[in-house]
């Protein structure tokens, strides 16, 4: 009889140091997998973009800035070219970067995008030569106060706006309306009416009036008054009016 109780209590005691172990094995693998808040960031990232994420009691902006820019393909050569986006973020924005340079250049300017008033409309105004036709090459490049960046176009393949020589221009109007008032010149010898020469008017004045003087003098002499002249032993005097046609 001891013996069995003896037995008893052997098997009982291991029974229990059994149901022991196993307690600590089932907690071991209930426990929830933990992982560090970076890797957990990272995985919820990639599977859940659009969600809002906090490390602890702090929150993680993971979301780049939006931008939205119309490419101008040509443009005029002019003193500045006008560069223009639309630039969102879900938290607030730190810059708006324009990185271009002319083409044949290898290293980019930066240039810092202006905001117009309170709107999402973010404006550059590059300087040029009005005289060059060198295209534009160019990307925008945004980035907020968590440090997340997006840009529109890259700089080993940018964007690209050519330039063209301006047209030329025409008269103005003031210009158009002095040459509207203005009389031929004096001294090119035409008339306004006949589109003679005035001297052409002048000589033939002079040859009439010579002409008019001969045949009075070839009349033998007479001494008979002349209808419109006054003659005498000398010959006879005429008074000739010849009208300018101009």
């Amino acid at each position: 009889m001891p013996r069995c109780f003896k037995t008893l209590v052997i098997m009982w005691f291991a029974l229990s140091q059994t149901l022991v172990m196993s307690g600590h094995v089932l907690a071991q693998y209930d426990a929830p997998l933990r992982l560090s808040p970076t890797e957990s960031d990272l995985q919820r990232v990639q599977y859940d973009p659009g969600v809002r994420y906090t490390q602890g009691e702090q929150y993680v902006d993971v979301e780049p800035p939006l931008i939205e820019h119309d490419i101008v393909f040509e443009a005029e050569a002019s003193i500045r070219q006008t560069f223009v986006a639309s630039v969102v973020d879900d938290e607030e924005l730190d810059q708006v970067l324009l990185y271009y340079r002319f083409m044949g250049e290898t290293s980019y300017s930066r240039y810092v995008m202006t905001r117009l008033s309170f709107s999402s409309t973010y404006v550059a105004q590059i300087p040029t030569d009005p005289e060059s036709t060198s295209a534009i090459e160019y990307y925008i490049q945004a980035r907020d106060t968590s440090g997340n960046r997006t840009v529109r176009g890259y700089a080993f393949s940018p964007l690209v706006r050519s330039i063209t020589a301006p047209e030329p221009a025409g008269p103005t109007a003031s210009e158009l309306a002095a040459g509207a008032g203005s009389t031929p010149d004096a001294d090119d010898g035409a008339s306004a009416t006949g589109g003679l020469p005035k001297y052409v008017y002048i000589i033939g004045g002079v040859l009439l009036v010579g002409l008019i003087a001969n045949a009075a003098g070839g009349s033998g002499g007479n001494n008979d008054p002349v209808d419109g002249g006054d003659c005498g032993p000398q010959g006879c005097r005429l008074t000739v009016t010849v009208n300018q046609p101009f």
